[in-house]
């Protein structure tokens, strides 16, 4: 019996193997020849891929025989697409041949559809943000990055991608965080915590617009944003940046809080390998700002590590993992907006905050069949904070979340026609904290389905639905259907049109129920029956490849609306007092359009890349414009290759004026000049250059707001003013 049980398993994985093959292959820039390092080749819609090495090869093991599709993408590069056959059991060879592009659109995606894809083939505006725009603008936190995203708003630590999301101290995002498709929102507040994230070791940057919680769930009201890290090399490779500035003396004497021009600095290094079946990449960094505010430094570090491992033929496991700690003062609003710099006169200027975050993810594919693949997921998100104020104070405030996320999916390959995906989700947010009265749990239990389904070579249509039972304290449970429909039409080789339409909720926080204590002037009371924020988006939209003066330009446009109901906003209870609770009180629509285009003129000397979002929000119980939005949001990048080596960047971005925010919080006094707002204008400008030594090292200078413009992004909180840096960049192969 044990014999035979050996043959059959034997007969098995013989047939388990036959059903694979091995892709080799290499890449080189199509002017010089030159081997092209670090260029991701990926498999449409399967999770295998690879990173050239130095000499520009690759190597992909577990693939399913048959007819691929590989998606190449570098940064610098045009992406580009292959199609060959892999034979059963043998290696398939293919020589890859990039051409050369400054300003890059990549052609791979994950976030939109959970799998690998072409960004052709997506029925949902998405905007990506490469390794290189980060690196080149010497960012060092998340939110930093996605201010030059069109159709993104960053109001303090409030993310809003097409005016989903107004101002709420940070409370209850309405955009979805994914850390290497690990959820990143905190279990408490429901928030982003932007220093969290290891922005030097960032591949891409995945930005999906409009209801994503057909496949994402709770938060996904606005869109996902999702953080892809870089895979390990596959030779040894050392990387260090170090970055030195200061903040330059604001022109009133008022503001002046120092004499000497407050210093900022930066320093990170990581270093990957591939030793046998393993890749390990590990990162760390350190980040010291003395603000250009008083009573507004900061000091923080982290830890970033990435595995993969090969566990047998057609499985493989990886990890990751990350910790992050910032010690800042604990700023709030101005003392006024004679004082913009400084704070109210009755702060506690040794009150500092405490806090951290530990993100633990691992993830076991499986390729089972060339048609059939499952991913297995589990993570653990915790933040935690406390202030210096001793605990039997009145102004203390703690926290310690903890959210726990495990997730099954699986990817069948009907046919060429049909690929079906599907999944279960369970999701635990257990909070502990004195302002939530002690423990507090919330569990969300979901299974979605999304079939593709492409219908000849030009049109694919997309059909998926998400259920989700969210149960809080026992008190506050209910169920909720999040379909979506979406479909491409690939009207011409350069110009696909889409359109989409989906359902989408965020569930109340721990917080926004529960939350009671003394906070800055105001007393926030417990709401404990707050119903889930629903909404639907839909969007019509075209990507065009067009050629003017002889160079190749990206065309991409959409018209969009969004309807949203049981908004949660802070209430004051009565109007002549300090009293908030969050309430379900407001209903919206948001319609209006987006255009972006990129390219280069003067033979690829200048290069312009420039988004336009132009919006009407509507709040339809006031019947007035909907509060902390912009009506138009403006990104336009500028650059001119000076010489080989040396290239001039600027940015420039506008933001409409503020129509209205919420009066009540001025009217009371708790915010003295908190009305004061204008439009938003902020001119970046930066000289790179690649110095000619052994060892690559990249300079580059950065004047952020170089007009040292004065504005505000939220209620008595002054933006940041000028600041100077020089950058350095290593790279050891």
């Amino acid at each position: 019996m044990v014999l035979h049980c050996i043959v059959l398993t034997a007969a098995i994985v013989c047939i388990s193997y036959a059903q694979f093959g091995v892709i080799v292959g290499s890449v080189t820039d199509g002017q010089s020849g030159e081997p092209v390092i670090g260029a991701s080749i990926r498999l449409s819609g399967l999770p295998q891929g690879a990173v050239t090495r130095r000499d520009g090869s690759f190597h992909i093991s577990r693939v399913p025989s048959g007819t691929v599709r590989l998606l190449v993408s570098a940064v610098g590069y045009h992406p580009a697409e292959y199609t060959l056959i892999v034979p059963s059991g043998d290696t398939a060879r293919i020589r890859i041949v990039l051409q050369s592009q400054a300003i890059t659109s990549a052609a791979v995606v994950v976030s939109a559809a959970r799998r690998v894809q072409s960004v052709q083939e997506v029925s949902t505006s998405v905007s990506l943000v490469d390794a290189q725009s980060i690196a080149e603008r010497a960012m060092t936190r998340l939110d930093e990055v996605l201010r030059y995203v069109p159709g993104v708003v960053v109001t303090g630590s409030q993310v809003s991608i097409r005016g989903s999301s107004g101002f709420a101290y940070g409370l209850g995002s309405r955009v979805l965080l994914l850390i290497d498709n690990f959820p990143a929102l905190s279990a408490d507040n429901g928030d982003m915590s932007f220093d969290a994230l290891p922005i030097a070791d960032v591949e891409r940057i995945e930005i999906v617009k409009g209801a994503g919680s057909a496949l994402y769930g709770t938060s996904a009201l606005g869109g996902v944003i999702n953080v892809i890290t870089r895979d390990a090399s596959a030779a040894p490779e050392l990387r260090v940046r170090a970055i030195g500035g200061l903040w330059t003396l604001p022109r009133f004497e008022t503001w002046r809080y120092r004499n000497d021009p407050p210093r900022l600095g930066a320093f990170d290094a990581s270093t990957s390998a591939t030793v046998g079946p393993a890749q390990f990449l590990a990162a760390g960094g350190y980040r010291r700002d003395e603000s250009y505010r008083d009573y507004n430094d900061s000091r923080r570090w982290y830890l970033f590590t990435k595995a993969a491992v090969d566990l047998n033929a057609s499985a493989d496991l990886r990890i990751v993992a990350q910790y992050a700690a910032d010690n800042r003062a604990n700023w709030l609003n101005w003392r006024d907006l004679r004082y913009a710099t400084l704070p109210p006169a009755t702060t506690d200027t040794t009150d500092r905050v405490d806090s951290r975050k530990v993100l633990l993810g691992l993830e076991q594919r499986t390729v089972w069949s060339s048609q059939f693949f499952t991913t297995l997921r589990g993570s653990l998100y915790n933040t935690w904070y406390t202030n210096s104020i001793p605990r039997d104070s009145a102004g203390h405030v703690s926290a310690d979340a903890t959210q726990y996320n495990a997730e099954l999916q699986a990817s069948y390959q009907a046919s060429d026609q049909l690929n079906l995906t599907a999944g279960i989700n369970a999701v635990l947010n257990a909070v502990e904290s004195p302002y939530t009265q002690g423990r507090r749990l919330q569990t969300i239990v979901s299974s979605y389905v999304q079939a593709e389904w492409r219908l000849g070579e030009r049109i694919t249509t997309t059909l998926g639905a998400r259920a989700d039972n969210v149960s809080t304290e026992r008190e506050v449970s209910g169920m909720q259907l999040s379909p979506k429909l979406g479909v491409t039409y690939r009207l011409a080789e350069q110009t696909t049109l889409r359109a989409s339409v989906g359902r989408a909720f965020r569930a109340a926080t721990i917080t926004e129920r529960y939350a009671a204590l003394r906070f800055a002037g105001f007393t926030v009371g417990i709401n404990p029956n707050l119903r889930s924020e629903v909404g639907w988006s839909a969007e019509i939209g075209m990507l065009h490849t067009t050629s003017i003066a002889g160079r190749e330009w990206t065309i991409d446009g959409a018209a969009f609306v969004a309807r949203m109901d049981d908004l949660i906003e802070p209430q004051f209870v009565v109007d002549t007092t300090a009293e908030i609770r969050f309430i379900n009180i407001t209903r919206a629509l948001l319609p209006g359009i987006e255009l972006t285009v990129r390219g280069w003129l003067l033979q690829d000397i200048v290069g312009i890349e420039s988004g336009a979002t132009l919006m009407a929000p509507r709040d339809l119980v006031e019947n007035a414009t909907l509060r902390f939005r912009h009506n138009v949001q403006w990104n336009t990048r500028l650059l001119v290759q000076l010489a080989p080596s040396l290239r001039f960047h600027a940015d420039y971005r506008f933001l409409s004026r503020v129509e209205r925010i919420d009066d009540r919080i001025v009217q009371l006094g708790l915010v003295p000049n908190g009305d004061a707002r204008v439009p938003i204008h902020i001119l970046d400008i930066r000289l790179l250059w690649d110095v000619p030594v052994a060892v690559p090292l990249r300079l580059a200078l950065n004047v952020r707001n170089a007009l040292d413009y004065y504005y505000t992004e939220y209620i008595g909180n002054l933006g940041p003013t000028r600041q100077l840096s020089l950058q350095a960049e290593w790279t050891v192969r």
